[in-house]
């Protein structure tokens, strides 16, 4: 039985019972005291030890007992081991020993790494293929040295791939398959797993090269875009046929849309005959770094484009605004699911002013081909909605049509709605997106009232909106306790509200995360709950892992849905991965082009990155889209201080103060802004009078911290770091990156910080 441990650094498999791993906990074999089983395979069985020469952590890995017994392969490996530890490269995991036990039992000290492997990291589904050919460089480039030392793997496949925690790609087992006997490898036969990788060459037990690493990876990457393995029969000797002598189905047919030179990389990998694939890997990695250039961005971007336009109510009622709104968004909801056509968010749509502007306007302004736009008239249980479809350009009707009903109907005439658009456009739907369309989180229409009302208040932003929203999403769950969307609602009240209620911020991030739980549990295919547990958990739990696993299920679930990709782009801002984090900033502006929020932040992600020339440009086009998006001036005041334009950076400060920025923590961040200038009095005078109001909150903390940093005060900005940390403060997600921290950064204790936050190694 196979299983990879949530802390485990690799995937194996036993060969001995269970009691057998935890036989060695607390001994010490050599000089290595074991700590803890990591894992079991046909490869050996892993611990986690300390080196007490070195005093540092290690993996080390007992070898099949066999091993003791088979002299040939014994001294083979021994004699290897001087070529494996000179595998020194930041792409394969270190081998720092190979030795024995007083019995003769081999085992191998490894780097010990925390992460998990990419066979974990793909049960989420397939990776966006920038991610998927940066994970497969990585790896070309630890194979490309290997094959320079003279040395092929032989078992590349996502279980010896292990993502970071820091964000790093390292191949493991390097050396292992090639010196283990055949008696020894008939022992690991069914594992399926591997013989899917295996080139055909290994498969039929002929001689292999470098060029078998080529297949394998390959085999890999074809997994990463698609999700499938190219060969999937579940058991070995079938895995074994596919390889030698059947054709894998075209990446494009399991993943439509995927770029046609991307494709034919995959396939060149995946050729029977070694002579037909890239010749070296050093030619892969060129190919791989050609195809990537040209991608940039996944290409699934679809070729129509449709704005949503808030219907307007014209039922006699005056309390029937939530209603219109919410079916609004129902409808848009809907359409979103769908990856052949980009929808623009219902917030951006709102924000534009159309008044008295042509369609053909409009469509330009909003970047779009279609536009949907209605009413809706509900008198009691009475229900009429009209709906029609434009062609922005031509200012044409594609279709309209009004649909009369009661309440009972309102789920009927969403899908029909829905429905007629894709049949408009021509859109081409796949089973899952037709089900998608007809898919209901809730039958009971009381409870879907209920929600809109939720939604309506929530979106008000305020205390007593996100309050009222609270109770009418508890009423849509007493209703029905398994509506997953009231669910989620309640999870974005409570972490809305964690702005309103500093006192309780903990409570309610506590009840926010099992809300979004909650809705998961009753609908797993809710991309916005998955986003929303994202979130939370990167900023209150610092689950890196697995806040990134609900980002990218939230995109895989709902590829328009901008907020997903937004909140991604952060998460790989605060590790440090600013390439991939302003790709995926990007994507989430051509989404929703008209959000300042977004496009702030895209400009933060480039301040973190130290491109503060780039990071002033995206702040002046937030303020050309909203003069009055406050946290812009916030943003120049960060990037003016970071090219050391000190006086323009108080005075952008001074007016993000000015329009409400910084709250409570107004003194502090100013106590920053004087110290980076050189201001020392001013900002020693300011830190004096905040520490007669000592801060309680995380965040806070870790202002004072910063301020102390400026200062040259390293003792006291540590001290006040350890209060943030104790206080579990969101803000120190920024802890990796944030320039203001610069002058912490070589201290050890940095170093423990990064380690408790799970942000370094």
């Amino acid at each position: 039985m196979t299983f990879a441990d949530p802390g485990s650094i690799l995937e194996v498999r036993f060969f001995d019972p269970i009691q057998r791993a935890t036989s060695l906990i607390g001994r010490t074999v050599t000089h290595y005291r074991i700590l803890e089983p990591l894992g079991q395979g046909g490869m050996g069985v892993v611990y986690r030890a300390q080196d007490t020469r070195l005093q540092r952590q290690v993996a080390l890995k007992f070898l099949p007992p066999e091993l003791a017994h088979n002299t040939e392969a014994k001294h083979r490996l021994l004699r290897e081991a001087t070529t494996l530890s000179s595998l020194q490269h930041r792409n394969i995991c270190v081998i720092h020993d190979i030795d024995e036990t007083d019995d003769g039992q081999l085992f191998i000290a490894m780097e010990f790494l925390e992460g998990e492997t990419l066979q974990r990291h793909l049960e989420s589904g397939p990776l966006l293929l920038d991610r998927a050919l940066h994970i497969a460089a990585e790896v070309a480039q630890g194979l490309v040295k290997a094959h320079q030392c003279g040395m092929t793997h032989r078992d590349i496949k996502p279980a010896n791939i292990i993502l970071t925690r820091d964000g790093g790609v390292k191949i493991l087992d390097f050396g292992i398959a090639s010196v283990l006997s055949g008696e020894t490898r008939a022992k690991e036969s069914d594992i399926g797993g591997t013989a899917a990788y295996m080139s055909p060459e290994q498969a039929a037990g002929e001689q292999s090269d470098p060029r078998t690493d080529i297949w394998s990876l390959g085999a890999v990457m074809y997994e990463m875009v698609t999700g499938k393995r190219p060969f999937g029969a579940q058991y070995h000797q079938a895995a074994l046929y596919q390889v030698m002598h059947e054709p894998h189905q075209p990446a494009s047919r399991v993943r439509p849309g995927i770029p046609s030179a991307l494709e034919k990389l995959i396939d060149r990998c995946l050729e029977k005959n070694p002579v037909a694939r890239y010749e070296s890997m050093d030619k892969l990695l060129e190919e791989l770094q050609r195809v990537s250039s040209a991608i940039k961005r996944p290409p699934e971007v679809p070729d129509k484009s449709i704005a949503v336009l808030p219907f307007t109510d014209i039922s006699p009622e005056r309390d029937n605004a939530y209603f219109t709104d919410g079916l609004t968004e129902e409808i848009l909801a809907k359409l979103s699911r769908l990856r052949n056509i980009r929808i623009l968010p219902l917030p951006s749509v709102s924000s534009y002013d159309r008044a008295g502007k042509p369609m053909r306007q409009i469509g330009t302004d909003l970047g779009v081909q279609y536009l949907l736009l209605g009413s809706v008239r509900k008198h009691g249980t009475d229900l009429r909605v009209t709906a029609q479809l434009i062609k922005a350009d031509e200012e044409t009707v594609l279709w309209a049509e009004t649909q009369d009903g009661t309440m009972e109907n309102v789920f009927d005439i969403q899908e029909h709605v829905a429905n007629r658009i894709v049949a408009a456009l021509k859109l081409r739907l796949t089973p899952n997106e037709r089900k998608s369309l007809r898919r209901r989180s809730t039958e009971n229409t009381e409870a879907f009232q209920l929600y809109l009302k939720g939604r309506f208040f929530w979106n008000k932003r305020t205390r007593d909106g996100l309050l009222k929203a609270v109770q009418y999403f508890e009423q849509a769950i007493e209703k029905d306790p398994r509506y997953a969307p009231a669910w989620a609602g309640m999870a974005d009240a409570y972490s809305l509200l964690t702005e309103h209620s500093v006192d309780t911020r903990r409570d309610l991030y506590t009840r926010a995360i099992a809300a979004a739980r909650k809705a998961l549990e009753y609908d797993d295919r809710l991309a916005e709950a998955h986003a929303s547990l994202g979130l939370l958990l990167m900023l209150t739990e610092w689950d890196w892992q697995g806040s990134e696993k609900e980002y990218l299920s939230a995109i895989r679930l709902n590829p328009n849905y901008a907020t997903a990709h937004h909140w991604y782009a952060e998460w790989l801002c605060f590790q440090g991965r600013f390439e991939e984090a302003i790709a995926e900033i990007f994507q989430a502006e051509k989404l929703n082009p008209l959000s300042p929020a977004i496009l702030n932040d895209g400009g933060m992600i480039q301040y973190y990155g130290r491109r503060y020339g780039d990071a002033i440009a995206s702040a002046h086009k937030t303020q050309e889209m909203d003069h009055d998006f406050g946290l812009a001036h916030r943003l120049l005041s960060l990037a003016y201080q970071g090219q050391g334009m000190f006086k323009e950076s108080l005075e952008e400060h001074q007016r993000w103060i000015e329009v409400g920025g910084g709250g409570d923590d107004a003194a502090v961040i100013q106590a920053q802004c004087y110290a980076a200038a050189g201001r020392t009095k001013e900002a020693a005078d300011l830190l004096r009078e905040v520490e007669r109001h000592p801060p309680v909150t995380g965040n806070s903390c870790r202002a004072v911290a910063l301020a102390q940093a400026a200062l040259g005060n390293i003792d006291q900005a540590f001290a006040w770091l350890e209060k943030a940390y104790a206080l579990k403060a969101e803000s120190l997600c920024m802890l990796k990156v944030d320039p203001k921290l610069d002058p912490l950064r070589n201290d050890p204790r940095f170093a423990s910080l990064l380690g408790r936050t799970g942000l370094g190694p």
